[in-house]
């Protein structure tokens, strides 16, 4: 009687978990409020994905989770063009800033060379205005206060001079190691580092998402993301969904077939509030 009575149980009130498995489960159970597509229509499908797998397993509470992952048609270093972007743009830029730096030092000793020509003949023509004071016959107080006037110049004009030489001094050390620092930055090796460390190569992008079959024989999304191998061939999280339900309405209308239109149409979609849960 107690076997008959659980027989009855399972007919009428969890039909679909007594004759389905979690993935079939899963598959028939509707994406749209107004039950009009199913998860399996939904997903079947889609430009994005090259291949579709679906699995179960248990989760650490014993319960039935079910997993859809779509393999990325380009899911293979798919920034190798923008790595290749950056990588070009920065070694053209690291050569012009050495050559600028170069430029900025070969003027700074031309005008250690020249030493100020302007200043230097300014002290040239006054000199040769207190000889001829001095070469006077008589030399008044006028005479006197020229030569004064003169001198004072003179002094002020050397010690503006003196700075100024001073100054380029400084200025042609901090050149030369600007010139230091640019030919460092135009090593073709760290330029190549820092590319790969911007943009990555990674392998295998995938988007997945899981739901959980309750003891009702009920589906209930629960988790989504994009991920993908990274270079030292760990699974990491390119992008996780805080709005599954949300994503998997958009991922069955999305019509892009690479991966970084892919994920600039959901991420402009989070960001002007498209996704409703």
């Amino acid at each position: 009687m107690k076997n008959l009575s659980l027989v009855v149980a399972c007919s009428t009130i969890a039909l679909s978990a007594c004759s389905k498995s979690p993935v079939d489960i899963v598959k028939s159970s509707y994406i749209d409020g107004a039950r009009t597509t199913t998860v399996a229509n939904g997903l079947g499908k889609r430009p994005l994905c090259k291949s579709t797998h679906w699995d179960s397993f248990k989760d650490e509470k014993g319960r039935a989770v079910v997993q859809y992952k779509c393999s990325i048609a380009d899911g293979n270093d798919f920034l190798k063009e923008r790595r290749d972007d950056y990588l070009e743009r920065t070694t053209k830029d690291a050569e012009i800033a050495l050559k600028r730096a170069v430029r900025e030092r070969d003027n700074i000793v031309q005008r250690i060379e020249e030493d100020y020509p302007d200043s230097r003949r300014n002290i040239e023509r006054l000199q040769r205005g207190i000889e001829r004071f001095r070469a006077m016959p008589k030399q008044g107080l006028t005479e006197r206060e020229q030569i004064d006037a003169r001198l004072s110049q003179i002094q002020e004009i050397e010690r503006v001079l003196g700075e100024r030489r001073r100054d380029a001094q400084r200025e042609l050390e901090s050149s030369e190691r600007d010139i230091v620092s640019a030919q460092k930055r135009n090593d073709p090796e760290t330029l190549k580092k820092e590319a790969f460390a911007r943009h990555p190569v990674y392998k295998e992008a995938s988007e997945i998402f899981q739901w959980i079959v309750n003891g009702e024989g009920r589906a209930v999304l629960t988790y989504g993301e994009i991920q993908a191998v990274n270079a030292n061939g760990q699974e990491q999280t390119l992008m996780k969904y805080n709005q599954p339900g949300a994503m998997l309405d958009l991922a069955t209308q999305a019509q892009e077939s690479k991966i970084l239109d892919y994920m600039r149409g959901i991420g402009l979609a989070s960001f002007t509030g498209a996704l409703r849960e």
